[in-house]
């Protein structure tokens, strides 16, 4: 009986564990928690409700995953941001990705997926034509999509890390133009999934290289001109535009 009790402790620690974990990525990811800010246990606990031993282990387990980490005082922060750590970042995941269209176009055997996928890409034109568009609301849905991408490579392995790497490399889409080209990155997910519908698995590669090719460079635009999207997603509903150091829209 004390066992059992001590097994359902544990199963019940590693799920608040889980659910801590989820929260406060989900906010590292969104740029609610801006690169560089301090997690601290209280400030955390109070904010979610939770006791400071689930923040505590969810914290150590945010740095394992790379999206936060430990300075040299001891404390931990939101992982920064920095060219030379994108390039990193997109290089990993141009390879995974490839693999993961190029695995699908064979792989795939549900269409139930396939239509998962068609029905997140009418949701990005329909984000797409909003005015102003919802820039959080955009990048959620295009997390979907990558992962239903993943998925659909039947390789379990492939799905956990293509999806890992995505996440790491989400905050760095805030810094491009994309809300100035969202229509234009969901014609360039349809054109990847009909590709893989149709088992074209060469022209699903090409697609998809060229999709993250004209991410890489947006990202690499907006960081290199200071872009800081963290301020200007403050009211995400207002959406925002690249400003230049005069605070003037470009």
């Amino acid at each position: 009986m004390e066992d059992q009790k001590e097994m359902t402790s544990e199963i019940a620690r590693g799920s608040k564990t889980k659910q801590a974990y989820e929260l406060i990525k989900q906010k590292i990811l969104m740029l609610e928690f801006a690169p560089g800010q301090p997690l601290r246990e209280v400030e955390l606990s109070e904010l979610f409700s939770m006791s400071r031993t689930p923040i505590r282990a969810a914290i150590e387990r945010l740095v394992a995953d790379c999206f936060a980490e430990e300075t040299a005082g001891k404390r931990t922060i939101v992982s920064p941001v920095s060219v030379d750590s994108f390039i990193e970042l997109y290089e990993i995941r141009e390879a995974l990705e490839t693999l993961c269209v190029s695995l699908a176009a064979y792989a795939w055997q549900d269409h139930g997926e396939i239509e998962k996928a068609q029905e997140l890409i009418r949701q990005q034109f329909l984000l797409a034509d909003q005015v102003p568009v919802d820039s959080r609301a955009v990048q959620e849905v295009d997390r979907a999509f990558h992962g239903v991408l993943a998925h659909l490579s039947s390789n379990k392995l492939l799905e956990e890390e293509t999806v890992w790497i995505y996440d790491l490399c989400l905050r760095y889409i805030f810094y491009s133009m994309h809300m100035n080209w969202s229509t234009r990155i969901a014609q360039e997910h349809k054109d990847i999934l009909e590709a893989i519908e149709h088992r074209d698995s060469q022209l699903a590669q090409a697609h998809v290289r060229n999709h993250l090719s004209k991410v890489k460079d947006a990202v690499l635009m907006g960081l290199a001109k200071g872009f800081d999207p963290s301020v200007e997603l403050q009211n995400a509903r207002e959406g925002y535009t690249i400003r230049d150091n005069t605070g003037r829209p470009q």
